[in-house]
């Protein structure tokens, strides 16, 4: 420790408290023995047609016969509950309430309409796997958790205690699921909006419960940072760029709904597979490039580029996601103040550790080139290398990201490396203008055919 400056040594248990990103759920979770015939092994998460054929596996705690049960609704229809039924003689007010029920579906039921709707539909071009299936948005709309548990026996449900003649809008229902991912904020469940029967996720972000306490006094200034974002997100729509659905909060949780995306991350195929081959690597590049260059023509700056926080879809399509410590910044490219150390370490570009200068979204670009190392490598940047060791290496020496010795780049990759770490973050190129490097293109006619 004696070599190591004051401003590294100080923080690094801060660090390595707060920024060990957890390995995802273990693959057995999600990827039973029979489904490697169904999907490609490195797909940890599943096709929404495979997670409806599965939906007792994937939502266990549900009861998937049950009828959703609102009982505002019921109460504003002037019918009694449950409980109330079972001690009156049958009568028409019943009947009626048997019709309504019945207007209230099970997940089960919801899944068999969706079904019959896809099957009508006419099947897609083989080509239009990199299209997009559009997920119903919920900004500005009520939303409420689906309870696992059926009401119980001889328990009436909540009426409010006064009651209008007219019933309130109707809240979109979602029922919550297996854990599918964790990141360096909040974990991620499979989700099922059970009113429109879509299949989507929800990152969830605990709530502070003590204020006095370290660890909630962070998660105070993360869902701050959502909600000041929600805005912003909600504009966002791009291929490459994982879509936020809507928000929800609660006392126990902020929720962030997000389009499902089969597949897996980057950073867990190469933890599955090793290294990727040059194609591939060029690819995915691209494409989180194009996201970047989206993100930052809207003024964002994602703050948490990695391997973990791209996901990649059955047909290649790349998706950047985990926007819980993004920044909105009018002057994109000019430094600024903002609070710092604000992502993961070993992908961190130098200027973001020092708070007295600020940093811009040039910061992306150099967690960026990290990310382009571990599709060589198949390791982290840094491999080897502890907390400590590399807060003096980045932080004090100003040190990229060494290339293992067993990667061997060719000139025009080892020079789109040396942009990413450019040193002075004024002189390190935008996302933009990485689009048009000559080490990005592609063979004629290369698509995406899984890795091998």
């Amino acid at each position: 420790m004696a070599h190591c400056p004051p401003s590294p040594c100080s923080t690094a248990g801060q660090w390595a408290s707060l920024h060990q990103d957890s390995p995802p759920p273990p693959a057995l979770s999600l990827t039973p023995t029979r489904d490697i015939n169904h999907r490609p092994s490195w797909a940890f998460r599943p096709t929404q047609e495979d997670l409806f054929d599965r939906l007792d596996e994937f939502f266990p705690n549900h009861d998937l016969e049950r009828p959703i049960f609102d009982p505002v609704q019921i109460a504003n229809e002037g019918l009694p509950s449950p409980v109330e039924e079972a001690l009156l003689p049958p009568t028409p007010t019943a009947t009626l309430r048997e019709a309504k029920l019945k207007q209230r579906k099970s997940i089960r039921v919801r899944d068999e309409e969706r079904k019959k709707v896809e099957s009508a539909r006419e099947p897609p071009a083989k080509v239009a796997n990199l299209g997009r299936r559009r997920s119903t948005k919920l900004w500005d709309i009520e939303v409420e958790e689906a309870t696992p548990a059926p009401v119980k026996s001889g328990v009436s449900p909540t009426i409010p205690d006064s009651l209008t003649n007219e019933a309130p809008p109707a809240a979109i229902k979602w029922a919550k699921g297996e854990l599918i991912g964790k990141g360096t904020y909040g974990r991620v469940y499979l989700a099922l909006n059970v009113t429109t029967g879509e299949m989507i996720a929800v990152r969830q972000v605990e709530m502070p419960q003590n204020i006095g306490d370290e660890d909630d006094l962070r998660q105070v200034s993360i869902v701050k940072a959502l909600e000041t974002e929600q805005q912003t997100l909600e504009k966002l729509d791009h291929p490459n760029i994982v879509h936020c659905l809507g928000f929800e909060k609660t006392k126990e949780f902020f929720n962030v709904f997000l389009e499902y995306v089969p597949g897996g991350s980057i950073g867990s195929c190469l933890q599955r597979l090793g290294k990727f081959e040059e194609n591939i690597i060029k690819s995915f590049t691209k494409q989180i490039i194009d996201g970047l260059a989206y993100l930052h023509a809207n003024k964002i700056i994602h703050r948490d580029i990695k391997a973990d926080n791209v996901l990649v879809e059955t047909s290649g399509n790349c998706k950047i996601s985990d926007f819980g410590i993004s920044k909105q910044n009018e002057e994109i490219y000019k430094n600024a103040d903002m609070t710092a150390m604000q992502g993961s370490l070993f992908w961190m570009a130098p200027e973001a550790l020092h708070s007295d200068k600020g940093y811009s979204a040039k910061i992306d670009i150099w967690s960026l080139g990290c990310v382009f190392i571990e599709m060589f490598s198949g390791k982290r940047p840094w491999e080897g290398d502890d907390f400590v060791s590399v807060m003096f290496k980045v932080g004090h020496n100003k040190l990229t990201p060494p290339v293992p010795s067993d990667v061997q780049l060719s000139a025009e990759a080892e020079d789109f490396r040396l942009k990413c770490f450019t040193q002075d973050p004024d002189e390190r190129p935008t996302a933009e203008d990485l689009k048009s490097h000559p080490w990005l293109k592609l063979p004629p006619g290369w698509i995406f055919e899984g890795f091998h």
